[in-house]
């Protein structure tokens, strides 16, 4: 089996676009995972939600700025943590958000389990830890992200039973497949890249599991000049921390 991992999406349909088209083009890629942050930090939210959600190819699990966001749609606790960074940039992103996605987006798992050709599959936007895998978004239950060592991300996922981790989150590239866990995070595809894109591809057999990071040029200017046409909130933030 053959399947190609997104994540961090963040709003960015420009990235996205090529990336699916990149995919398409393909021919032998199975199927799509989706890691999780679809909207926030970017602009373009609707957009990102019609093409993802309209893929019957593709499943997907909410991230840590998708749950955010939807606290402020359904009244609930916002997360602490993330207050004095994104709340009004969420604000305006859920003020921005096509009600049709309410249900679709509050129903989003918060990992996926396979088991492929014999081989444990995890995907889960970042590490949370078992006993806090039922805990709300404002309980901050993701973990803090660990440094970009080996043996740090595999302990951060110690409690995890898995022979491969898929996930995102903090928009880098990590490979380790040295170990009996192979750890893969392909980065964002919408962000930190500059005029780039990146996605993964996974091929699972009987000879074991294999992975590629795919990184693909694209034309960044019409997402960069959104931010100032549509008064992004926090946007200095966001090109500081995240462009």
């Amino acid at each position: 089996m053959k399947f190609a991992v997104i994540t961090d999406i963040h709003g960015n349909y420009d990235a996205l676009e090529k990336v699916l088209d990149d995919i398409d083009s393909r021919e032998d890629i199975d199927k799509i995972y989706n890691l999780g942050d679809n909207i926030g930090i970017g602009h373009e939210t609707n957009k990102v939600l019609d093409t993802v959600f309209d893929r019957d190819d593709m499943e997907m699990i909410a991230g840590n700025h998708d749950e955010a966001i939807m606290t402020l749609v359904n009244n609930t606790q916002y997360p602490e943590d993330l207050k004095g960074k994104f709340y009004e940039h969420h604000q305006w992103i859920e003020s921005h958000l096509d009600e049709s996605y309410y249900d679709e987006l509050n129903q989003l798992p918060r990992y996926i389990e396979k088991t492929i050709k014999g081989k444990k599959v995890l995907f889960i936007h970042y590490e949370i830890p078992n006993e806090k895998l039922e805990v709300g978004i404002e309980g901050q239950p993701f973990a803090p992200m660990a440094s970009d060592d080996e043996q740090e991300i595999s302990k951060l996922f110690e409690d995890k039973d898995a022979d491969l981790i898929l996930f995102g989150h903090n928009h880098r590239l990590h490979l380790f497949d040295d170990k009996s866990t192979i750890y893969f995070n392909p980065g964002a595809v919408g962000l930190n890249n500059g005029a780039h894109t990146v996605y993964g591809i996974v091929t699972i057999n009987e000879q074991g599991i294999s992975v590629e990071r795919v990184k693909l040029d694209y034309d960044e200017e019409e997402f960069i000049e959104g931010f100032a046409e549509k008064q992004v909130p926090a946007r200095d933030f966001i090109f500081k921390n995240f462009m």
